[in-house]
């Protein structure tokens, strides 16, 4: 559980949520049932602080479900990793990449030297290309999402071939 714990920490951090609430989500997702925060701070071995500031962070997501129960509050997750995981990557689109894509493109519009504006142009096509990467991968996330039935190694040609049939129509 502690390494499970660890990698989910890793994994926050590398979505830009931060370690402590990829840990807090981790130990949410294993609770069979709705769990209180002392129980966040000993399954975590946070502070009360960082698991309050963490469980902010998830409500606001909202990858985390929140129900009084008399003078408790219980946390219970609310999304499946992949689900999640799809809505990080459309608000890292919202979020990072489109602004980038306007500055680019309103700055290179702007810009005199023709060197630097080609150099402009360059990136910006970089990030349209991302831009196109991310919202093809959020798609497919998207799709798998709404398959019945696990996704296995030994299917993931046939997986693939019945996602690009849905994308492309």
């Amino acid at each position: 559980m502690r390494e499970v714990l660890d990698s989910l920490a890793k994994i926050g951090k590398q979505w830009g949520i931060g370690e402590s609430v990829g840990r807090v989500w981790g130990f949410l997702l294993f609770k069979s049932c709705p769990v209180t925060q002392r129980e966040i701070e000993e399954g975590t071995g946070y502070s009360r602080g960082l698991v309050s500031r963490s469980l902010g962070k998830l409500k606001n997501g909202p990858m985390i479900r929140v129900k009084r129960e008399g003078r408790e509050i219980r946390y219970s997750v609310n999304t499946t990793l992949t689900n999640s995981f799809g809505e990080l990557l459309k608000r890292f689109l919202a979020e990072n990449i489109k602004p980038i894509i306007e500055l680019l493109s309103t700055s290179r519009d702007k810009v005199r030297d023709a060197k630097v504006k080609e150099n402009f142009t360059a990136v910006l096509h970089e990030y349209r290309k991302l831009n196109l990467a991310v919202l093809l991968f959020s798609r497919i996330m998207d799709e798998l999402n709404t398959m019945p039935v696990d996704v296995e190694v030994e299917n993931v040609e046939e997986v693939a071939k019945r996602i690009s049939m849905k994308i492309m129509l």
